[in-house]
């Protein structure tokens, strides 16, 4: 038995969770995985067994002697988010499995129906904790998206009103912000880079900043760039939300936390502070995340029924 699995994503989707799919079914006998956007144009989507979305609003209708996966790897953002989320829950078609980040963002949702589902929250890659860096280039880096909506001008606006050291960002930025700031010499931009390429640059860093706005839905889901820095050997300076409280909490963690409402980069701050990091990064291995949500046995279990 081969079971063909469609992995269908748009070129503007960052997900590093589908390389890590790809890795993890394409070593099963009992799988073979393919991500949309490698496809030759017109090929046929009869030919797959599975057909796995990461959900927005529309996207494949059930089709009889096919499986469809729903994933949901976050809850809606901008503008509503509620409605949005709701919208989701009314028009997209029934899949035969859901994925859900976390329990945060399954309740978020709120589906009233019996299909199946799964638990699979953010790994990280081997790379993350295979590099260490003992040549410090920044003071602070961040990783992620660098957006109005997720106040990064607000972080930007500390380091450029008072020197704080050297601050490295990683990621995709907004020509608004990046014009605003490139001519400040301690913040530099790499742009949109391979994800290959991240922990390399990361780890040239001595803090890493998660700068997560505390509102809906970012309060409460996993912060991906956390768990990457701690594998790092980062120290970790976070601002305060329900999330980051029970990471800290299960993983035996300390972070310095950045207030807000009253930003100051001020490494005298935190420098004697005490940073603890219990964390095992081998448990967060894309490879055991995926295989403790038990999703191949259910997709088995699916397909053989269909």
């Amino acid at each position: 038995m081969m079971i063909k699995i469609l992995f269908k994503r748009s070129e503007k989707a960052f997900l590093p969770e589908i390389d890590a799919y790809l890795n993890y079914f394409n070593k099963s006998t009992e799988f073979r995985a393919y991500d949309s956007l490698t496809l030759q144009d017109g090929s046929d989507f009869n030919e797959f067994d599975v057909i796995w979305e990461f959900k927005g609003i529309g996207g494949s209708k059930k089709e009889e002697n096919k499986v469809l996966v729903h994933e949901y790897a976050s809850l809606s953002t901008g503008g509503l988010p509620k409605f949005k989320n709701l919208l989701k829950t009314q028009l997209n078609a029934k899949p035969d499995l859901r994925i859900f980040l976390n329990s945060n963002v399954k309740e978020g949702f709120k589906f009233k129906d019996n299909i199946d589902f799964c638990m699979r929250d953010m790994g990280i890659d081997q790379s993350f904790f295979s590099v260490k860096n003992e040549n410090k280039e920044f003071d602070y880096v961040y990783v992620g998206s660098i957006c109005k909506e997720r106040g990064i001008d607000r972080l930007l606006e500390a380091f450029n009103s008072k020197p704080a050291g050297k601050l490295c960002l990683i990621g995709n930025v907004e020509n608004v912000i990046y014009n605003q700031y490139k001519s400040n010499k301690d913040i530099i931009f790499t742009g949109k880079i391979p994800y290959s390429d991240v922990p390399e640059i990361a780890s040239k860093g001595i803090y890493g900043i998660n700068f997560i706005p505390d509102k809906y839905p970012y309060n409460i889901q996993t912060s991906t760039k956390l768990i990457e820095y701690l594998a790092l050997g980062l120290k970790v300076l976070t601002t305060d939300y329900k999330w980051v409280r029970q990471f800290e909490k299960k993983n035996n963690c300390t972070f310095y936390k950045l207030d807000w409402n009253r930003l100051e980069i001020n490494s005298n701050d935190f420098e004697g502070f005490d940073f603890k990091n219990k964390f095992n990064p081998q448990d967060y291995l894309w490879e055991k995340v995926i295989e403790r949500a038990n999703i191949k046995e259910k997709l088995v279990s699916i397909y053989k029924s269909h």
